[in-house]
């Protein structure tokens, strides 16, 4: 059984490495369309001037794009602190209050309705951008079979050998990003960095039967979108201008809370897709940690674990170099082989943690 385990996870990861850049990442240079760029925020005080700053030091035409916050019942704040910045911005800033709902989804659906364009673009109010990223996310929508377009995302911030390993996780979930959406298999999306067309937004009505579920914004939307137009109308912008930097956690416990919260909604994925694949990763985990404890209880030789720890290493290694340059971090090969000895065992028992721990996020249960 362990070694039908990795021999179906090696078939995935070479089927997603001989994946080709598909028709859908377009290279289109000119293309141009009025945007609204949607923020859901809460108690983000300390990061809303940087995010104001980034958005003004956009390249595009600044009558071309709106910019809609949305605050998620803040207490810090932070609605008080963008009245005063908006004063001072050249930008066209819409700036609500959402009353009532609460949550990601509620806000992002309120920003959507009150949108004056066709084309979406949403991200975190902790993040930063390159000068190009809506230029370069929209280019994508030259093509009108196209109707949502996943950007890249970068962990920045490192300090320590626990922030170099989430760089590393993190571009494991930008690799199996990019190429799960080549093969027209798009499984996951970040809500640092997205962009869909409105219309399609409404017509999927991607937060119907999820809504309850107070996280997964990003990948419950790209799943309807899937079911309602098909496997072909997701792209992902492969341009360096297209990258989003959000901060490495800082402590163990808010990472682990972080990981729990993402592990919490797979539970409500109908994604055939997401299950499937993300079945055969957990497996693969699961297998090392299961050939781990036979060593210690002299079922499985220590020969044996080893090279299933270095097939699945070397297989990881093969995935992470799909990704350009720019998204590599640095040390890869060796901060890749520390990530391998321990990712099994704490991705195993978040997965197992999640079915029963309610996390928390800024105040609120998940």
């Amino acid at each position: 059984m362990i070694g039908f385990i990795f021999l179906i996870y090696a078939i995935m990861i070479g089927w997603l490495i001989l994946s080709k850049q598909s028709q859908q990442e377009s290279t289109a240079r000119d293309y141009l369309e009025s945007v609204s760029v949607v923020i859901a925020y809460r108690n983000e005080q300390n990061n809303l001037a940087q995010l104001i700053k980034g958005i003004n030091e956009q390249t595009i035409d600044k009558s071309n794009f709106e910019l809609i916050l949305v605050n998620d019942h803040s207490t810090d704040g932070s609605f008080e602190l963008i009245q005063n910045l908006i004063t001072t911005s050249q930008l066209t800033i819409r700036h609500f209050n959402l009353d009532g709902t609460e949550g990601k989804k509620a806000a992002i659906s309120f920003g959507v309705k009150h949108a004056n364009n066709n084309l979406i673009i949403c991200t975190d109010a902790d993040c930063e951008f390159e000068p190009g990223w809506i230029e370069t996310m929209i280019q994508q929508f030259s093509s009108k079979a196209i109707k949502m377009v996943l950007g890249p995302v970068k962990l920045t911030g490192s300090k320590g050998w626990s922030q170099k390993l989430q760089e590393v996780e993190f571009s494991v979930l930008i690799a199996m990003t990019l190429l799960t959406c080549r093969r027209n298999r798009a499984i996951m999306s970040n809500g640092a960095n997205y962009a869909f067309r409105k219309a399609a937004f409404k017509q999927s009505n991607a937060y119907t039967d999820n809504f309850d579920v107070n996280t997964g914004d990003d990948v419950f939307l790209l799943h309807s979108f899937k079911r309602e137009f098909g496997k072909d109308c997701i792209a992902f912008s492969m341009k360096k201008d297209s990258v989003v930097s959000t901060k490495t956690k800082d402590n163990y416990s808010s990472f682990v809370e972080q990981r729990i919260r993402w592990a919490s909604k797979s539970k409500s994925f109908k994604d055939r897709d997401t299950v499937k694949i993300g079945s055969v990763i957990f497996l693969a985990n699961l297998a090392i940690l299961v050939v781990f404890v036979g060593v210690i209880f002299q079922q499985f030789s220590l020969q044996f674990f080893l090279g299933c720890f270095l097939f699945k290493w070397v297989l990881d290694l093969l995935l992470l170099q799909q990704l350009p340059l720019f998204l590599r971090p640095n040390s890869i090969v060796k901060w890749a082989f520390l990530l391998s000895i321990l990712y099994p065992f704490y991705s195993v028992g978040i997965a197992l943690v999640s079915l029963f721990y309610r996390p928390q996020w800024k105040g609120r249960k998940i």
